[in-house]
Parts: C-alpha cells; sequence; structure tokens
C-alpha cells in the first residue's frame, strides 16, 4: 500500500519534516506514494539519490507529459493556461532561461544590495515607529519581499498585495481547480498589460528589457512573457517572505545560535550562517517534480519511463549520512551543498538575489533589535498548513 501524500508534519515541530522520512531514507528510500488525484509517483528521499535525480537529464521537469506528478489541482489547473518556462520541456526551458541570465548574474544582483538595505531599513522604521506587539510577517517581512521583487520586476507597488493573495491560491492544496484558474487569469491579466505597456513605452526594468529584447523582436510571445514574469513574481516574493519569518523565528527558539549569529561580521560567516538557516528551515517542503524518459535506476529501484518522481528536498536536507547532527541548527556548520534552491539545470534562477535578501534581512533586523522576542508562546504561532511553502500565518514579536 503506498503512502498519502503530503505526508503529515507534527505541528508540535513545526520546523522538523516529517518524522517519516528518517525511517524511510533507511528502509525504503525510493518508494510510491499516492496523490491527490490517485497517481502513484515515486518518493525518494535519500540526500544522494535527491542529488541523483534533479541532476539527470533523463529525469526532466515538464508538466505536459502525462506522468508528471501533479500536487494539488492548483497544479493541474496550470496546465490549462500559458505554461511558465520551468515547466517546459528542456529545449524550451533553456531558451527562455537564458533570456533571464544576464538579469540575474550574482554580480548584478550585488549592486541591488545597497537598494535592498534602503528597503529593509525603510521597512524597519516604519515597524519601529508603531505599536508593538507586531506581526512581523504583515509589518515586515511580506512588505520587504514584495518591494524588491516589484523593483526588480518593474511591477507597481500598488496592487502588489492582491497579487500576493492571488499567488497564495495558486500556492494553496486547499484551492479548488476553478479558485486557482480565476488566480491565475488573474495574474495573467496583470502581467500581459505589463508585457503590452512595456512594449509601448519600456522601462529600465527586467521587465522592460525582456519586453524591448526579447517580444518586440518576435523570439518570445508575449503569453510566453507574461508567464514568465508572473512565475518570476510568485518564486520571488513568496519563498523570501516566508523564510523571513521562519528563518526568525527558528533563531528566536536558539538563543544560543542567535547570539553566535548576531556576534557575526565576517560577510562570509553571515553567508553559511543563512545557508545553514536555508537547509534546517527549507520553506520548499514538497517534492521536486520530475518525469523519467527512459528507465532508470535510482537506489536500486527501477522507475520505468514515463513514471513520475518527488525528490523530497527537506529529507534530503536532513540525511544523517550527509550532514553530522542534522536536526541540530548550527550555524557554524561547513556549508555543504542543500537543496532549498533545488539543483542541476532547474536551480534557482534567482538564488544569488535570494541571498543578499537573507544577509540583510536576518542582520539588520537583529542588529537593530537585540532584545527582539516572541510576543506569544511557540505553540500559538499559526502555521500555512495547505500551502506549497511552508510558512506562518502571523509571527508576533516584540522587544
Amino acid at each position: 500500500m503506498s503512502i498519502s501524500y503530503p505526508l503529515p508534519k507534527d505541528w508540535q515541530h513545526p520546523l522538523e519534516p516529517p518524522a517519516e522520512y528518517k525511517r524511510l531514507r533507511q528502509e525504503a528510500p525510493v518508494c510510491p506514494v499516492r496523490l491527490f488525484n490517485g497517481n502513484t509517483p515515486w518518493l525518494v528521499s535519500r540526500y544522494q539519490d535527491v542529488l541523483t535525480v534533479l541532476s539527470d537529464p533523463r529525469m526532466v521537469l515538464d508538466s505536459t507529459l502525462p506522468g508528471f506528478p501533479h500536487i494539488s489541482a492548483s497544479s493541474v489547473a496550470r496546465q490549462e493556461r500559458t505554461l511558465p518556462f520551468f515547466f517546459r520541456p528542456d529545449a524550451e526551458y533553456r531558451v527562455q532561461r537564458a533570456m533571464l541570465v544576464q538579469e540575474f548574474l550574482p554580480r548584478r544582483m550585488e549592486a541591488l544590495r545597497p537598494r535592498i538595505q534602503r528597503t529593509v531599513d525603510e521597512a524597519l522604521d516604519t515597524m519601529l515607529a508603531g505599536p508593538h506587539p507586531v506581526d512581523l510577517m504583515a509589518a515586515f517581512a511580506l512588505p520587504v519581499a514584495l518591494r524588491v521583487i516589484c523593483d526588480l520586476l518593474g511591477v507597481p507597488h500598488e496592487g502588489a498585495e492582491r497579487l500576493h493573495v492571488l499567488s497564495r491560491t495558486i500556492g494553496s492544496r486547499a484551492s479548488s481547480r476553478e479558485e486557482a484558474t480565476a488566480a491565475l487569469a488573474g495574474l495573467d491579466e496583470v502581467f500581459l498589460a505589463l508585457v503590452e505597456a512595456n512594449l509601448r513605452e519600456p522601462t529600465d526594468t527586467l521587465i522592460g528589457r525582456v519586453v524591448s529584447e526579447q517580444v518586440a523582436t518576435g523570439k518570445l510571445s508575449a503569453p510566453d512573457a507574461a508567464a514568465m514574469f508572473h512565475a518570476l513574481f510568485y518564486a520571488g516574493h513568496g519563498p523570501p517572505a516566508y523564510m523571513f519569518g521562519l528563518g526568525t523565528l527558528a533563531l528566536l527558539l536558539d538563543p544560543g545560535q542567535l547570539e553566535k549569529f548576531r556576534a557575526m561580521e565576517d560577510p562570509a560567516a553571515i553567508t553559511a550562517a543563512v545557508q545553514e538557516l536555508l537547509r534546517f528551515v527549507n520553506v520548499s517542503h514538497l517534492g521536486r517534480q520530475r518525469v523519467a524518459t527512459v528507465d532508470v535506476t535510482i537506489g536500486g529501484q527501477l522507475i520505468r519511463a514515463g513514471e513520475g518522481i518527488l525528490a523530497q528536498p527537506d529529507s534530503a536536507n536532513r540525511d544523517e549520512t550527509v550532514f553530522e547532527d542534522p536536526d541540530r541548527l548550527d550555524l557554524q556548520r561547513e556549508v555543504h551543498r542543500h537543496f532549498a534552491f533545488g539543483h542541476g539545470i532547474h536551480l534557482c534562477t534567482g538564488r544569488a538575489l535570494s541571498l543578499i535578501e537573507f544577509e540583510v534581512f536576518f542582520k539588520t533586523l537583529f542588529q537593530r533589535i537585540p532584545t527582539l522576542r516572541l510576543a506569544v508562546s511557540p505553540e500559538e504561532i499559526r502555521f500555512k498548513k495547505d500551502e506549497n511553502l511552508l510558512g506562518v500565518h502571523e509571527l508576533p514579536v516584540t522587544w
């Protein structure tokens, strides 16, 4: 009998992956699971096997294939619209990703650090000027994440929160197919309008440059461009905002590690600490979806061509054969590749930007508010239990 997926979490210990993953890594590292629609892809839970799946070009992230492991009704609804580039066949994906490479070069992202610092400082100024306790998510984390991605893409700040609500509908496993379809249509409409506006009058933004260089020259259709920008907005604000919240919570729950983090001055040490937070928390807690295009053997298990695969990042990031004492947050841990940003050709396009955001956010928050603490008991914090990203509804804090 296959296991129902997603595996249940212990919400008394919400920052921990489902305990069942540890048993699976040891006893059944590649096993079938049952999805909401009855499909039974293979769940891959060990670090080395996840690395193999995400590295092997014979296992593809192509949602047009029949065996693709859709995790929710929203995922199925997406198939009825223009697909974002990373759900396309590899040849199409590579072409569209190449259109974005220059926009996300590490040196280009590093040049944004002062602007990101100003955005964080201004949001923190506003929060500190108001009453407290305060919800860190609504007052600080989400506004910063939205401001950074809107400034980069060229999305007006007005209406950004509505786009966030539509994105949450798409990212919720509780959404019906009809609700997801309506949310997708709403996002497509907004981003198609931005494409058309930049065709008439290009802006010096990522959307403006891609439209001028790719859409205006006929290399990329307007619907494909809108789907690309919608995907960048979704991935560029939700995961960072949720990570801001969960990373803050993880540090507040571990005073010893927080003290070490506050004392860090070396940029390399801060980067390493952020990487450890990403390994430990990992808001992307659902499997990386793939389809085998040929018969392959993973972890001793034969997977037939056409069968779906879920490579589980939070399980791999706690693999005891790779990470010593993996269930302990250790901000001075030797950096080792984790899967918070994926791996292989689908490694997160905006990972350099995300790392800078996390470094600036966490360091500034705890430097400027050294007495920051939770305003409620940990048991009172409400988690988003039905979303594709792990996050909190609110994070009440005081100082």
